[in-house]
């Protein structure tokens, strides 16, 4: 049976190694230049964006701050120059869903929630035995 981190809903993995972590966690200065420009340089808002960015480059879909593991938050934040006590921050809901929704047009990403279901019975549906 697949791992949990390797099924259609992907979650982050318990221990992420430093590979991986330097591999897909890191942001490029144009991610940096490009969360700075989207939070007016608010160094809380910048490692919020950050850190969505890079987990829903990894995953494929976008993750809830909060979700987000500690050690991915830390690695980003080192990376990306922040002070070491920078936490990563949206005011509220309402700014972590624009949030969500600037990191899923900058990598293409749809959310369509009700079509993802009906994609995801058809698929169930094919595999399940007669």
């Amino acid at each position: 049976m697949a791992s949990l981190e390797r099924t259609a809903y992907p979650r982050f993995k318990r221990l992420i190694s430093e590979r991986e972590l330097r591999e897909f966690f890191t942001p490029s200065a144009e991610d940096v230049a490009w969360a700075r420009e989207h939070t007016h340089d608010r160094p809380g808002r910048v490692l919020a964006l950050l850190v969505i960015l890079k987990s829903a480059a990894r995953m494929g879909r976008v993750p809830r701050l909060r979700a987000i593991p500690e050690a991915i938050v830390a690695n980003v934040r080192d990376q990306a120059g922040l002070h070491a006590e920078t936490v990563p921050e949206a005011d509220s809901e309402r700014s972590e869903e624009r949030y969500r929704s600037a990191v899923r047009e900058r990598l293409g990403l749809r959310h369509r929630l009700g079509e993802a279901r009906g994609v995801a019975e058809a698929a169930m549906r094919a595999a399940a035995p007669p």
